[in-house]
């Protein structure tokens, strides 16, 4: 038995009297949509069990989103669950509020399903670990579930379903044959695909504008070989600043920021930067780092974050980045 055929024996056998559905902290439109993509399986198959929903914070790209599915979920919560769910997420320190939570069950009763790079606590502190790197979201995989399940989901289900896809793929920036199945199937059913998109456009508020300014205003540029590496620091706002600074030129943005008793790095690269080098800034920077410094790192190829829960001197940081950066982009380029 695979590891998805399990998975789909522990969501709908066995009895659970309470189950938990988590997300990470300050959840984006994908990890909205696969939790309740889960809790609308885990209902059909487990009707009598209580089900909650946990969020920590909501990210301004999901605010639409979750104004429209109108679903009650929790913001608290110290039971003991039969069964956690953990989506979109398998680094620790994004598990936000819900940490303790989930570190306080036993590993048989984690199961995670996710399309960012493994990390050490999905590979053995789990019983199931569904994690295809290759997928475009989180609900990408569980919208499949659905429908080989032979489940109906109704049609605001279906499109908060395609919002979180379009939301996590950038609007089909990279499309599979299995993707495109999948959405073919979502519009024999219905979906409305120009209200799913609707549901992931939003305007800058100000303070995301001042942000991806000072950003800009403060970055520094180093050349590897002929790739630019742009390296800077913000308050807030970090992966939209880094995608400004993309959109300004980089063929990278390394963002740093700190706060008390942590210490953030957040990447954006282009795709060609990683076809062209095949640096996983997940698996190969952000994972490197993390056991440099104790951290939580992990991400995927050309999006990718590392958590370190210390306050690390930005220099140190970025000396340490950037000496990796350079001897993995120099062996490419000698080879």
């Amino acid at each position: 038995m695979n590891v998805r055929e399990k998975l789909i024996e522990k969501l709908t056998k066995g009895s659970y009297n309470s189950i938990a559905i988590i997300g990470h902290r300050s959840v984006d439109p994908d990890a909205v949509s696969s939790a309740f993509g889960i809790e609308f399986i885990l209902r059909n198959f487990h009707p009598e069990s209580s089900i909650d929903v946990l969020i920590d914070g909501i990210s301004k790209s999901a605010i639409s989103l979750l104004d429209y599915y109108s679903k009650p979920y929790l913001t608290t919560s110290d039971k003991k669950y039969d069964l956690i769910v953990i989506v979109d997420v398998n680094v620790p320190n994004q598990f936000g509020v819900f940490k303790e939570l989930i570190l306080s069950h036993a590993k048989e009763k984690l199961v995670i399903i996710d399309h960012h790079t493994k990390t050490d606590f999905s590979e053995n502190n789990v019983s199931i670990a569904f994690v295809e790197e290759e997928r475009t979201s989180a609900t990408e995989m569980v919208s499949e579930l659905i429908f080989d399940l032979d489940l109906k989901p109704d049609i605001k289900l279906l499109n908060t379903l395609l919002s979180g896809i379009i939301f996590d793929s950038r609007r089909f920036y990279s499309l599979s044959p299995n993707l495109l199945s999948l959405i073919d199937k979502m519009f024999k059913f219905g979906v409305d695909y120009d209200l799913a998109v609707k549901l992931n456009q939003r305007n800058f508020d100000q303070s995301t504008k001042v942000a991806r300014i000072k950003c800009a205003s403060r970055l520094h540029l180093h050349k590897i070989e002929d790739k630019l590496i742009v390296w800077s620091s913000i308050g807030s706002h970090e992966g939209s600043s880094a995608r400004a600074i993309l959109d300004l030129g980089a063929d990278v943005a390394l963002i740093f920021s700190r706060r008390k008793n942590e210490t953030r790095l957040n990447v954006r690269a282009r795709n060609i930067f990683y076809s062209s080098t095949n640096i996983h800034f997940g698996r190969d920077i952000m994972k490197v780092l993390s056991e440099k410094y104790h951290g939580d790192g992990g991400g995927h190829s050309t999006a990718a974050a590392l958590n370190i829960p210390s306050e690390i001197e930005e220099s140190e940081l970025r000396k340490a980045a950037f000496s990796i950066l350079d001897k993995m982009i120099k062996a490419k380029s000698n080879l």
